[in-house]
C-alpha cells in the first residue's frame, strides 16, 4: 500500500468524522433517560378551577389562573407580584391573595385598589363569571426602589 500525501489533512479529518458518526456513547443514552425521568418527576401538579362559558362548565388549571393573575398585576405600574394564593372549595375559587412589592414612595392604597380591580377583571375573563372584589386580598409584602 502506497502512502498518498495529503497536504491539507482533509482525509484524516474525514476518517475521524466518519468514525465519530458511527460511534454511540451508551453512557449518554443512559444519562438522557435519567434526565428525562427527572424532568417528568419535577412536573408540578395542578388543581382544577371551575370556569363557565356559554357552552357550560369547564375546568382551568390553577397554574393558568395564577399566570394570568401575575401578568395582570405586574402590568400595574409600581407593582411586582411576589406570591399568589388561590383558595378553592373543591374546584370553586372562593378567594385569592396577591402578595406584592410596591415602588418606594408610591401611594399604597390606590395601588392595592388597582391591583384588586385588575385581579377581579382577570378572574372574570379567565373563569367566565364576575368575582367579588371583597374576596381579593392584597398584601403589601415589600417596598422596592
Amino acid at each position: 500500500m502506497a502512502l498518498i500525501p495529503d497536504p491539507d489533512g482533509t482525509a484524516v479529518v474525514d476518517r475521524a468524522a466518519s468514525a465519530l458518526r458511527a460511534y454511540t456513547d451508551h453512557g449518554w443514552t443512559a444519562a438522557s433517560q435519567r434526565i428525562l425521568q427527572s424532568v417528568l418527576a419535577a412536573a408540578r401538579r395542578s388543581r382544577p378551577v371551575r370556569a363557565r362559558d356559554d357552552a357550560g362548565v369547564f375546568h382551568v388549571s390553577d397554574q393558568v389562573v395564577t399566570s394570568y393573575l401575575q401578568s395582570a398585576a405586574d402590568a400595574v405600574d409600581g407593582v411586582q407580584v411576589t406570591h399568589i394564593r388561590l383558595d378553592l372549595d373543591g374546584d370553586e375559587l372562593v378567594a385569592l391573595r396577591l402578595t406584592v412589592a410596591v415602588r418606594y414612595l408610591q401611594p399604597v392604597h390606590p395601588l392595592a385598589d388597582t391591583v384588586r380591580q385588575a385581579a377581579g377583571s382577570t378572574i372574570e375573563a379567565v373563569l367566565g363569571e364576575p368575582f367579588p372584589l371583597a374576596r381579593v386580598a392584597i398584601h403589601i409584602g415589600d417596598v422596592d426602589d
